[in-house]
């Protein structure tokens, strides 16, 4: 047996055939808390999102706007908030094809969105794209109202992972994961906010 076929019959022995025993990464990162939210919070913060304990959703999203300035709102058709009660200039619902109006994507500085998930061992949250809420919400405007049931919080990417799995019976096709405002250190190795996205996130935990 020449050095080739040793090497692939070891291979074929040693891999194929034995069962792989997988194990979520999870269990190598440090708990900062045994309460999902609160590590979720913790983390969150530290990815340099705005993270608001909210019992009164259009309470908080009132004052964002009007912290931010911001008065020219995008969003999905079914969110859990009374959209008339706030104080924007204009409410946009993403219900048709982005090529019918996409001249107009960036006229845009705020958008609510919900998220499908959020992960409190890395402190990010999940957006699963359709055509209800397009990834286009989280991207364009310069503000970025994400909602979290808390209920949605799991330990792990993997754990998020399997439970849209199962509840869909498939993944979605497009499945992303947010930490907080977008960044890049390419120039100049200086960090910039917004360059590939919302300049600022704000999660509200209800």
């Amino acid at each position: 047996m020449n050095s080739r076929e040793f090497i692939l019959d070891a291979v074929e022995t040693s891999a194929v055939n034995k069962p792989h025993i997988g194990e979520d990464p999870v269990v190598f990162i440090n708990n900062e808390s045994e309460d999902l939210v609160e590590e979720y919070i913790l983390r969150a913060k530290e990815n340099k999102a705005f993270v608001i304990k909210s019992s009164n959703l259009k309470k908080d999203i009132k004052n964002i706007i009007e912290k931010e300035n911001v008065s020219r709102l995008i969003r999905p058709k079914n969110i859990p908030v009374d959209i008339k009660s706030l104080k924007v200039n204009e409410d946009f619902v993403f219900d048709m094809p982005v090529e019918e109006f996409k001249e107009r994507l960036f006229d845009y500085d705020v958008s609510i969105i919900e998220a499908r998930k959020g992960v409190s061992s890395h402190g990010v949250f999940c957006v699963t794209s359709s055509k209800e809420q397009p990834r286009l919400l989280s991207l364009t405007p310069k503000v970025c109202i994400v909602l979290l049931k808390k209920e949605n919080i799991v330990k792990s990417i993997s754990i998020a992972l399997n439970e849209i799995k199962k509840e869909d019976q498939r993944l979605p096709t497009n499945i992303v994961f947010v930490c907080g405002p977008s960044r890049t250190s390419d120039i100049e190795l200086t960090p910039v906010l917004g360059v590939h996205g919302s300049q600022v996130v704000y999660v509200l935990v209800y």
